[in-house]
């Protein structure tokens, strides 16, 4: 007797367990997120329409580079200058465009791309200087901009280091 009480417990067991498997294999990891800004759910983790990111895709892209960014700037070696540069959303434009003001004696506005952590400057000619660049945010808080500028005079190699200015 107690041999049949043990067969039906193990296949009770048994049964239990392929069912718990079955059940649990069938809920959706994507059941709990919901992905903003036309991201879409993929194993449980959002990925996001280009511009934005976060884990839920809530943030834009270009929000970390906006803000007023004080350093120094420096081309081909030189001695530094210190600068305050400006990133601002390009309006009218995508979640992943933006406006450099100030640069190269604060008279030069570019526009750039953001992707992730960098961004790509579009190449842009001002009074016969043809300008173009990249760079990257580190932290949220650091940036470091590689420009280069072309004329008549040569080619110049600028490097801008900041940090993103906070009221005290």
């Amino acid at each position: 007797m107690k041999s049949w009480k043990i067969v039906i417990s193990a296949v009770f067991l048994l049964f239990a367990g392929a069912l718990s498997t079955m059940v649990s294999s069938c809920s959706d990891p994507c059941d709990d997120r919901i992905c903003k800004n036309g991201g879409v759910c993929r194993d449980g983790e959002c990925v996001c329409a280009d511009g934005f990111d976060g884990p839920l895709c809530e943030s834009k892209m270009y929000e970390k580079f906006i803000g007023t960014w004080d350093g120094t700037y420096r081309c081909n070696g030189g001695i530094p200058t210190n600068e305050t540069i400006i990133i601002s959303p390009n309006a009218g434009l995508g979640p992943d465009d933006v406006v450099v003001y100030n640069l190269f004696a604060q008279n030069v506005t570019l526009e750039g791309t953001i992707l992730n952590q960098d961004i790509t400057l579009t190449p842009k000619t001002v009074n016969g200087t043809d300008y173009s660049g990249l760079g990257y945010v580190d932290s949220g808080k650091i940036i470091t901009l590689y420009i280069t500028e072309k004329n008549d005079l040569g080619t110049f190699s600028c490097v801008f280091n900041g940090e993103l200015y906070t009221n005290p």
